[in-house]
């Protein structure tokens, strides 16, 4: 089940007290980011996702809301990941903590090709994983796994969304923390690739999408 609502308010209708088995998800960094300007016009390619350009305390506020919803659904024992970058990773990391959920790990996924910049252009990104209560907290699937993924961004000529993730890095996240038949959450669905994974591997999905346009997308996707 997909929804073209805020996540907050879809979270409030649609959601029942620890009732999630897994959350995954890639809210907005409040970074301003439409995209790579490397383009012919010198002009971003998409425009500013929704609830990416607010001020800092408007963010804060609006962070606190979906996480406290994120909270209030997950199942005791069971994980979250939040992507999130460098700028933003302690303030995330420390609102998360205040809602509740205890910091296991940050994941860094290295996406094996340069993006922008000049001091040092970036080539990675956070992945902070967490869990909701403190005891008998469910394992991910084996002892072997690093927190180090080399998996390859998606080219910028090939991305329908500017801040898009690969459908392969939301397929290990998934199948590294819950079983099939078990219900994944999305809050910002972006163009899908958390929707389109937990199809792949027979899980229940609830997702939402503010914007109409993403929405479309996902869903012509999922059919």
């Amino acid at each position: 089940m997909i929804y073209n609502i805020d996540c907050i308010r879809g979270a409030k209708q649609y959601l029942d007290d620890e009732s999630v088995d897994l959350i995954v998800t890639d809210p907005p960094y409040n970074l301003g980011f439409g995209g790579t300007t490397q383009t012919k016009t010198k002009r971003p390619r998409f425009e500013i996702i929704a609830n990416d350009k607010l001020s800092h305390a408007e963010y804060q506020s609006f962070t606190y809301k979906w996480l406290s919803e994120a909270y209030r659904v997950l199942k005791i024992q069971c994980h979250i990941y939040v992507c999130i970058d460098w700028r933003m990773y302690p303030y995330m990391v420390l609102w998360m903590k205040k809602v509740g959920f205890i910091i296991k790990n940050c994941i860094v996924w290295d996406k094996q090709q340069m993006g922008m910049g000049w001091q040092y252009r970036f080539q990675h990104e956070f992945i902070i994983f967490a869990v909701k209560g403190s005891s008998n907290v469910r394992r991910i699937k084996s002892r072997k796994k690093i927190d180090i993924w080399r998996i390859p961004r998606i080219s910028g000529n090939k991305m329908i969304h500017p801040t898009e993730k690969p459908e392969s890095l939301m397929k290990e996240i998934i199948i590294n923390s819950s079983e099939e038949g078990e219900l994944v959450v999305d809050f910002f669905m972006g163009s899908g690739p958390v929707a389109i994974s937990a199809a792949q591997t027979n899980r229940r999905f609830i997702g939402f999408e503010i914007d109409e346009k993403y929405f479309k997308i996902v869903e012509e996707k999922l059919r």
